[in-house]
């Protein structure tokens, strides 16, 4: 008896596969590829841009002072502003792209430290 015939899709079972599926393509514009995401570009205002890095400077000390500080009381959260949704998504995009820069650099400073296998 031999099984495979049928798991592997035998020859008899392509043909009625075939004949069934012959009606039902899938349309040709769900097929299209979505545009990359380096042919898209993002813009963010100066001022926004500006207040992304204060408040990273800010978040930055507050890292500073939990690590080597933690003695100290913490200052409160201050409320954070209300974005549109638009500019929402596009600082969410910013935040993306820097954190992806920071582990590249952290990569190469181990390749050039030796610390990585070399390329």
């Amino acid at each position: 008896m031999n099984n495979n015939n049928n798991a592997n899709g035998g020859a008899a079972n392509q043909d009625r596969d075939r004949d069934r599926d012959r009606d039902h393509q899938i349309p040709a514009h769900l097929l299209q590829h979505a545009p990359r995401p380096r042919s898209v570009t993002f813009t963010i205002s100066v001022m926004q841009l500006e207040y992304l890095y204060v408040t990273w400077a800010a978040a930055r000390n507050r890292v500073h002072q939990q690590l080597y500080q933690p003695d100290l009381p913490f200052q409160p959260y201050p409320l954070p502003p209300v974005w549109p949704d638009e500019t929402r998504a596009m600082m969410v995009l910013w935040i993306a792209r820097e954190r992806r820069i920071f582990e590249m650099e952290m990569e190469e400073l181990e390749y050039l430290l030796g610390l990585r296998g070399a390329r």
